[in-house]
């Protein structure tokens, strides 16, 4: 029963490094064609004055900083087994950094981009007048930026690479940056999603509605023409609320994986139980 349970952990343990190779480097791939395919479609003539563009290409752009850093480098120390992040200091302040940073850079400027289209949705100017306007983004991308700057900036200072691993200054600060990290990446994406994809799909309803002839008219219910540009946000909006659903989907089971590991830290594990969770949380920061 022992040596089966040996050789069962022993997998297990083999499995973390087999996903951060082949699973961390197909959406390495896929992530770098996407960022790239998303900047040369909004940068085009027939998005370059619309403010989604400028959240989306902003977007595109932090991601592409996160997965030529943070997750190449994932690839490379937790799949590959080079010590890069546990050897240099200057590395692992940088990546802890991007991690957090560039990650909540570009939740936001999605974030903003469904807001956008949220407001060009409402049937009342005061609102609409708040969307669609592209220099307005271009100053809130910035602000978001350094706001962010702000609150993850500490790390860049308080971790170092001491004894083998990248940690934060022990102490006090190891729990404010853990309980910080819970509350800004796994608490509060899921809720803001979740709340920005009912209004939008809710709105979508509305204006789907409004284009609708009469039910009580004599002629037949007729859609109203739109141009080429309404159609292009009509399915904007709709990829939006895909992107909403599928980041629901990957944030939540992070969401779970970060609070259960912070809540058990100090529990006593079996080597099977260690080698399965070690599964579950690789398999969730990669998603």
């Amino acid at each position: 029963m022992n040596t089966t349970l040996s050789n069962i952990s022993d997998a297990l343990l083999a499995v973390p490094y087999q996903l951060n190779i082949w699973f961390g480097s197909f959406l390495w791939m896929a992530g770098n064609l996407g960022c790239i395919g998303n900047v040369i479609v909004f940068r085009s003539p027939a998005f370059r004055k619309r403010a989604y563009a400028v959240y989306l290409v902003l977007e595109a752009i932090s991601d592409f900083s996160y997965f030529n850093f943070v997750l190449a480098e994932r690839i490379l120390q937790e799949g590959f087994q080079l010590p890069l992040v546990t050897r240099y200091d200057a590395i692992c302040k940088l990546r802890q950094f991007l991690t957090d940073w560039s990650n909540q850079v570009s939740f936001s400027f999605f974030a903003f981009a469904t807001t956008d289209r949220l407001l060009s949705t409402q049937r009342a100017n005061k609102y609409r007048q708040w969307s669609n306007r592209a220099d307005l983004a271009l100053k809130i991308c910035l602000i978001c930026a350094f706001v962010w700057l702000s609150v993850f900036g500490h790390r860049l200072i308080l971790y170092s690479a001491t004894k083998g691993a990248c940690i934060p200054l022990p102490g006090f600060y190891a729990y404010f940056d853990a309980y910080n990290e819970i509350f800004f990446k796994a608490i509060c994406p899921p809720i803001v999603m979740i709340g920005l994809a009912h209004l939008l799909i809710r709105s979508v309803r509305d204006v789907i509605q409004r284009k609708v002839g009469p039910s009580d008219s004599k002629l037949p219910a007729i859609v109203a023409c739109r141009s080429a540009i309404d159609q292009i946000d009509s399915r904007l909006t709709l990829m939006l609320i895909l992107q909403s659903i599928i980041a629901l989907i990957t944030y939540i089971p992070f969401a779970t994986q970060l609070m259960y590991s912070n809540i058990t830290q100090y529990c006593p594990k079996s080597t099977l139980r260690n080698a399965q969770e070690s599964v579950f949380a690789e398999l969730t920061h990669l998603l």
